[in-house]
């Protein structure tokens, strides 16, 4: 199965403003996840289709809800749509689950789901748990992101003797305020179907059964004895019902009701008995409330042997394919009134380059060490905490980065013969390794990194030995690979020596270099060479910007992060000898001095004078860890640069690249974004200070 992107929170809102149909009121954005494919499909007016999730966490049980979901998905492929299931993870809402989301997600006993509706966002969200949306739920997310069709197989309604307890699930209030058209089996057969119909009718809510029958189904079972306020033959219709509803300028939803294929009805008489008998044993055992449903259906299920979960797989996987011929109709619709009424714009295009660009730089295996306090004591005490083992290095960072932000590289390191290298060799592309040096007898660089209780480093210790072994002779050998180069990408972790070699066929091939200083301890080595002036850009933090400033023997005054000024006038200092300094902030972002202004690409020299730009960031307060951010703003803003884009969306996509890292357990996260992402066609704010 294909990798899947989501698209940043960066930006998102100006994303959202793109879809026909989405909400754009206040929303924590951080908390929002879309994957590429489907908000590329709603920009595009492609049909999408929503699913719902609490099917996978409280409808079925394991592993059936997870081939369950797997097949629905694939239905709604097959009928030309693209399916988003959505959910919550770790405390962010997705709109689009990969597989291995659904495969955490279904596992209850590891998720640990929260059956998760209207009035359950804020616990789920505030603390970062894992929630199956209801009915209610999935609309609400569908308003915001403008999805118009979303497939279920029962919805909630109004409980058998709410007269006495006044359960009448959230669905209807929900559906009686939001555009959605829902299609499913009705309302499931547990519930009280007249009282539901009468409720639906009061919220305004359009109620219409698809097919030959006239009877409102009743989820198991193909009718409930209740007529269907309306009833049309084909999908098409379908379509058509819900553009007229929303030309109308209606706000209330729309209720599609498609009887469970026959071959897999069960008989209406055996199924109210055994829901009668169900409801006596959730009274006996004083079940209430949002847990009444999914004990009412393993009950169910039980008692009839398997068969009420094998009709309901059918009905839903049924309803799925109804849904997305709708979806299928809509867009067709749409699309066609677009070309009719607006002409076609031509889009950016962003051609990656010729030639990959190569990076010589570090691997290691880190060992993140996860503090519970805030401070380490040098005392002999045992800091509590717990470990993490991931793949890091700068160099082999940015590698895997590029390439998860399609734009791939040659990558010149050296790992050991070891565990640990066969780790690290797992997470380099494999387009990266044909020149990568695996040594007998060498220990791979390992890296403990130890955060706070605040995700802060505090403290580091490496054993990178390998490093030296990446010399000038190694650098030579790969003449041919660099001289194609459109760009070179050196780390600190080298010696000076194969600096020196890398920065002498760089001057002899013309190819531009970009430094990354990776530690105060390296960030001087290339600046005591003598071809050190073939660097074109910089990407130190302060700490190694004042270490280059003094080997250059530029005089500034003490940096500091608050005193922006400060530090703009050190960059400018610096842009005299370097012709791009980009100093990283951290949390407030970067500064760039630069021959050049924000709307050329870095990569065009010029003799203008030197401008100086501040590019603040929003602050984030619930990011996992920082231990990558650092690495992949780099990696995105090169990705940018290579494909010429203006300074200011190098940035833009540069930001966007560092927000993924900030929200994920590895350096760099298991899926990125390519350029159909939203940042790719945004500009970064900027301040200008020289």
């Amino acid at each position: 199965m294909a990798m899947v992107r989501c698209l940043n929170s960066i930006g998102i809102i100006k994303f959202l403003a793109k879809i026909p149909n989405a909400r754009l009121y206040s929303f924590d954005n951080s908390k929002l996840k879309i994957t590429e494919e489907i908000g590329t499909a709603l920009i595009e007016l492609k049909p999408v289709l929503a699913l719902e999730s609490t099917i996978i966490t409280h409808g079925m049980p394991y592993p059936r809800n997870i081939e369950c979901a797997l097949e629905v998905e694939d239905t709604v492929r097959a009928q030309g749509a693209i399916p988003a299931t959505i959910a919550i993870i770790n405390g962010s809402v997705k709109v689009g689950l990969s597989r291995g989301d659904l495969e955490f997600l279904g596992d209850t006993d590891k998720s640990k789901p929260v059956k998760t509706s209207l009035r359950d966002f804020a616990h789920v969200l505030s603390k970062n748990l894992n929630g199956g949306t209801t009915v209610a739920g999935t609309i609400a997310v569908c308003k915001k992101v403008g999805i118009d069709v979303f497939a279920t197989g029962g919805i909630g309604g109004v409980h058998r003797g709410a007269n006495e307890s006044f359960d009448v699930s959230a669905d209807l209030t929900e559906l009686g305020r939001s555009r959605i058209a829902v299609v499913s089996s009705g309302v499931k057969s547990i519930l009280d179907i007249p009282k539901t119909l009468e409720y639906l009718e009061t919220q305004g809510v359009h109620v219409c059964t698809i097919g030959p029958n006239a009877k409102f189904p009743a989820f198991y079972c193909e009718s409930s004895g209740c007529d269907s306020p309306y009833n049309v033959p084909t999908t098409l219709d379908a379509a058509r019902s819900i553009q007229a509803h929303i030309g109308m300028g209606l706000e209330s939803g729309l209720l599609f009701a498609v009887p469970v294929p026959e071959p897999f009805a069960l008989n209406p008489e055996s199924i109210d008995k055994l829901i009668e008998e169900a409801l006596a044993k959730a009274d006996t055992a004083a079940i209430r409330g949002k847990m009444i449903t999914p004990f009412l259906l393993s009950q169910i299920a039980e008692m009839t042997s398997g068969n009420s979960l094998e009709t309901n797989v059918a009905l839903i996987k049924n309803n799925a394919k109804f849904a997305a011929q709708i979806a299928w109709h809509l867009s067709q619709m749409r699309t066609n009134a677009k070309r009719i009424s607006e002409p076609p714009k031509a889009k950016k295009q962003l051609s990656a380059p010729q030639n990959p660009p190569v990076i010589i730089g570090g691997s290691n295996l880190d060992c993140v060490a996860h503090l519970d306090v805030s401070e380490i004591k040098l005392d002999g005490r045992i800091h509590v905490g717990h470990f993490d083992y991931s793949s890091g290095g700068v160099g082999r960072n940015i590698c895997e980065a590029l390439a998860k932000l399609g734009c791939p590289s040659h990558f010149i390191s050296a790992v050991g013969d070891d565990y640990q290298g066969r780790i690290l060799k797992k997470q380099i592309p494999k387009q990266s390794q044909h020149c990568l040096a695996t040594l007998p007898g060498d220990n791979t660089a390992q890296c403990i990194v130890t955060l706070d209780n605040k995700g802060d480093c505090s403290f580091l210790m490496g054993d990178m030995r390998i490093h030296d072994r990446i010399s000038a002779e190694m650098i030579q050998t790969f003449e041919e690979v660099l001289k194609l180069a459109p760009l070179i990408i050196m780390d600190g972790n080298i010696s000076v020596a194969a600096m020196e070699r890398t920065l002498s066929l760089a001057q002899k091939y013309k190819i531009p270099v970009l430094f990354e200083p990776t530690d105060i301890s390296t960030a001087r080595k290339p600046f005591t060479t003598k071809n050190w002036k073939v660097i074109k850009l910089i990407t130190p933090n302060l700490g190694e910007l004042q270490e280059i400033l003094t080997e250059l023997n530029i005089s500034v005054s003490e940096l500091s992060s608050n005193d922006i000024e400060t530090v703009a006038d050190a960059a400018l200092k610096l842009a005299h000898f370097v012709e791009n300094v980009l100093v990283t902030l951290g949390p407030s972002g970067i500064i760039l001095a630069r021959r050049g202004r924000a709307e050329d690409s870095p990569l065009k020299w010029s003799n203008n004078k030197i401008s100086v730009r501040y590019y603040p960031v929003e602050e984030r307060k619930d990011f996992v860890n920082v231990s990558g951010a650092g690495d992949c703003f780099a990696s995105g803003f090169i990705a940018a640069l290579l494909r010429n884009c203006p300074e200011s969306v190098c940035v833009s996509v540069g930001f966007a690249s560092a927000l993924t890292a900030l929200y994920s357990q590895s350096p760099v996260p298991k899926e990125m974004f390519d350029v159909s992402d939203v940042s790719w066609q945004s500009e970064a704010k900027y301040r200008e200070l020289q």
